[in-house]
C-alpha cells in the first residue's frame, strides 16, 4: 500500500487524519508530523525521514503539506533526492479522502497523486456562487 504522511504546522495534519477516519474508517499506513514554535528544521526533517522510511512498503509515499513555501514543505523537498515520494501542497479533506479511498486499489503513486491534486482543486468553491447558480437554475426550470 502507498504510504501517507501529512506534514503541517501544529496539529493540523493529525486533526485531518482523525477527521478523515470519521468518514472513511481507520487510515492504515499513515502518519502525521507537526512543526511547533521553537522546533528545529533539522529535527523536523529527521522526523519526516523516519516516518517516510517506516511508511514506505515499496510502493512509495504520498506526502501532503499544508502550504507551498512553508518549513514543512521545504524540509520534505530536501528529502526528495533520497526517498521515493510524491509531495503535494495545500492539503485539504477532499484530496486526503481521495488518497485514503483509492490507494488500496493502485500501486501507481503518480496517478494517485494526480487524482488527489485534481480532487483537491475541484473542492475549492465559492459556495455563495454555487448557491446562487442553483437558485437561478431552479427559477429557469419553472
Amino acid at each position: 500500500m502507498i504510504g501517507l504522511l501529512v506534514v503541517t504546522h501544529g496539529d493540523l495534519g493529525k486533526s485531518l487524519l482523525e477527521s478523515i477516519a470519521i468518514i472513511a474508517g481507520e487510515v492504515k499506513c499513515s502518519a502525521s508530523v507537526g512543526l511547533y514554535h521553537g522546533d528545529s528544521p533539522v529535527q523536523l526533517r529527521e522526523e519526516i525521514q523516519g516516518k517516510v522510511e517506516a511508511l514506505d512498503t515499496g510502493e512509495g509515499v504520498i506526502v501532503l503539506v499544508d502550504f507551498y513555501g512553508g518549513t514543512p514543505g521545504n524540509e520534505v523537498m530536501k528529502l526528495l533526492v533520497t526517498h521515493k515520494m510524491k509531495v503535494l501542497s495545500g492539503v485539504n479533506m477532499a484530496m486526503l479522502l481521495e488518497i485514503v479511498v483509492n490507494r488500496e486499489f493502485t500501486e501507481n503513486l503518480e496517478a494517485l497523486a494526480r487524482t488527489a491534486l485534481q480532487s483537491g482543486k475541484e473542492s475549492i468553491q465559492d459556495l455563495n456562487e454555487v448557491y446562487n447558480n442553483l437558485i437561478a437554475k431552479a427559477g429557469e426550470e419553472k
